[in-house]
């Protein structure tokens, strides 16, 4: 009898120490999600989205995933674009969509994830939620919803929004029926807050319908970092969190979990999640913290129309290495809350299901054994990969499910810049493809125009490459420098693209139009193949012609089958090389600026120039390897 109780408290040791170092292996897990970022709240159907994406992640291996799944929804969860795009040398991802003209009016989704997030049971991909209208059915379909803000602090008092049309009653009644206040014309598409601080279970009445909302059960106290809860299950967890990066876990304990607050004095909010003994989610929350920034956005708050206003970053710490800059007119202060609120994790739809995508209980349900790989080498390795995103994603692919109405002079305002924008025929052109990697050289083709061809370019300018003739046939080949060796041997055959089109002879390499080229871009050092891990048939160097607009491929109509990538496109921009002379047209936005670069921690993104008197607002992301500052500045530009 005792061997057998020995024998027992031994098994049950072995299973928690497993357990333990399942969760200790999780810390250490190399974990990556997306930030993704739509130019707008708000569009017409058959209006262009820009938008961007960063990945972010815990760790700094270059075996990452560097290949991006884009979708988006409509309002009924339908996906109306995707695509694959393969990450630049940032980390990131951008380019631009349409809204189909035929969309319906909802809320509509933009969500990205790698192929390595669907490992594991509804892992959070990045979303982003905005508001659709079409003009001919400004209406969303769907009753109106009633949101409820879950703020876990004791006697908090209760903070409530609709999507009516209309000026509603709401009635907070306790769990016995009794009335305990009635708020009176509450206004549509605007926060109201009660004065009632409810600390047991209490019951809403909207339009006719009863929401129950249950007691809480945690308490999260800001002033010395606790979570407290009476009633604690058996081997539960508490789990601090971004979607990309565990922070601190601890066991939960009766009374008081107490965090290490110097984890978190540089962030601007983070997740709490408590997980069952199985790993399930019990309850999360996400704590807002007082905003502070690291560096500065430095910009003047007044511009005149046709001047160029400075625009500088500077004071950021060395981790903090690109970012982007949106330029865009003030949106109606409507939109901007609901598109807020409906993104929220802390604000919960009371007429839809509640459950939420969450990183400890996603990692705590693998769902692929073995585990899928990421796509750090998606140039060479790249296959054919699709995933059901509604079964696998579940909770960041559900439709918002509640109808909505817009003031109908803020959707004429909208249908009047679009037609401002079709007289005048205003528009943006993609004419640029970004690099997916950071090259060792890149020769920008307009510093060079003073030559005839591409070979006495070659020769004169670029000492990395040297030219050989064939031993037959009178053909020249490319090498490059090997600096594997002490003596520097150009002794590697490069692989050769044409805005990454494999050429059908070297013959078309050496006949194109100089005029026609945007720039030149080399990779030679093993160091850098290796880091952005361009595979083997790489493995002797690269070398890559992009020409203007994009014109070798829609000039020579070359066939798909040889473009590089497969049916995975690269990120595109719009073109800024006349940017200190165009201005920034206010109808639509057309400026969305994702290449800056940090240097000793400053970034200088040039000038902006208004056309249009009013309101704006200047937006700047900061990214670092697994953090971010987000900083904003209204200006006012006047005639």
């Amino acid at each position: 009898m005792k061997i057998r109780s020995i024998l027992s408290i031994l098994f049950s040791f072995f299973l928690l120490s497993g357990a333990a170092a399942q969760q200790s292996g999780l810390m250490k897990e190399e974990l990556e999600n997306f930030l993704v970022i739509t130019d707008r709240d708000f569009y017409l159907s058959g209006d262009r989205v820009w938008f961007a994406a960063k990945l972010l992640k815990n760790h700094e291996s270059y075996r990452y995933s560097k290949l991006a799944y884009i979708a988006v929804l409509d309002a009924s969860g339908k996906a109306v674009h995707e695509e694959k795009m393969l990450l630049t040398g940032q980390d990131m991802a951008y380019g631009d969509l349409f809204i189909p003209e035929t969309s319906a009016s909802g809320v509509f989704s933009i969500v990205v994830y790698t192929k390595w997030m669907s490992n594991y049971g509804d892992f959070p991909i990045a979303r982003k939620q905005f508001l659709v209208t079409n003009p001919s059915a400004p209406v969303a379909a769907g009753e109106p919803a009633l949101f409820w803000e879950q703020v876990p602090f004791e006697n908090a008092p209760i903070s409530l929004y609709h999507t009516s049309d209309q000026s509603e009653v709401i009635e907070i009644l306790d769990s016995s029926g009794r009335s305990l206040e009635v708020l009176e014309a509450v206004a549509p598409l605007q926060q109201v807050l009660s004065k009632v601080k409810p600390s047991e279970a209490y019951r809403l009445v909207f339009r006719n319908k009863e929401y129950r909302v249950e007691p809480k059960v945690w308490f999260w106290d800001p002033a010395d970092f606790s979570l407290s809860s009476a009633k604690v299950p058996q081997g539960a967890k508490v789990v601090t969190h971004s979607d990309w990066m565990l922070l601190e876990e601890l066991e939960a304990q009766a009374g008081k979990t107490l965090l290490e607050k110097s984890r978190y004095q540089n962030l601007n909010s983070f997740n709490i999640s408590v997980l069952d003994q199985s790993g399930s989610l019990l309850w999360s929350y996400q704590v807002q913290l007082p905003a502070k920034s690291q560096g500065q956005l430095q910009l003047s708050s007044k511009g005149q129309v046709g001047e160029g206003m400075k625009l500088d970053l500077a004071g950021f710490p060395q981790q903090f290495k690109n970012g982007l800059v949106l330029a865009g007119r003030v949106e109606d202060a409507r939109v901007t809350e609901l598109a807020e609120l409906i993104n929220h994790p802390n604000w919960k739809n009371l007429s839809a299901p509640s459950s939420e995508a969450n990183l400890p209980a996603a990692l705590a349900h693998a769902v692929e054994g073995p585990k899928l790989l990421k796509d750090y080498s998606p140039m060479f390795d790249y296959k054919v990969w699709s995933v059901s995103l509604q079964d696998r994603f579940a909770s960041s692919t559900r439709p918002a499910g509640f109808g909505f109405s817009l003031p109908e002079a803020l959707v004429e305002a909208e249908v009047d810049r679009r037609v401002y924008q079709e007289h005048f025929e205003i528009g943006d052109e993609v004419v640029a493809l970004q690099s997916p990697f950071t090259p060792d050289k890149s020769y920008k083709m307009d510093e060079y125009d003073e030559f005839p061809d591409l070979e006495s370019l070659i020769k004169e300018i670029i000492p990395q490459v040297r030219l050989k003739k064939a031993s037959t046939g009178g053909r020249k080949e490319i090498f490059v420098a090997n600096t594997d060796n002490q003596n520097v041997k150009f002794n590697k055959r490069p692989l050769v693209l044409i805005d990454f089109y494999r050429p059908a002879s070297m013959e078309e390499v050496w006949n194109i139009d100089l005029t026609s080229l945007d720039r030149i871009e080399l990779y030679y050092h093993r160091s850098t193949v290796e880091s952005t891990n361009l595979g083997e048939e790489v493995g002797d160097g690269l070398l890559i012609l992009y020409t203007k607009n994009n014109s070798y491929f829609l000039k020579n109509n070359v066939p798909k089958q040889r473009y590089f990538l497969s049916d995975v496109t690269v990120p595109r921009i719009q073109d800024y090389s006349r940017r200190a002379a165009r201005p920034v047209t206010a109808n639509p936005l057309q400026y969305m600026d994702t290449g800056l670069r940090f240097d000793r921690g400053k970034s200088k993104s040039g000038n902006l120039t208004f056309d249009t008197a009013g309101d704006w607002l200047v937006e700047t992301w900061v990214f670092g390897n697994s953090e971010f500052e987000r900083m904003q500045k209204r200006i006012q530009v006047e005639h």
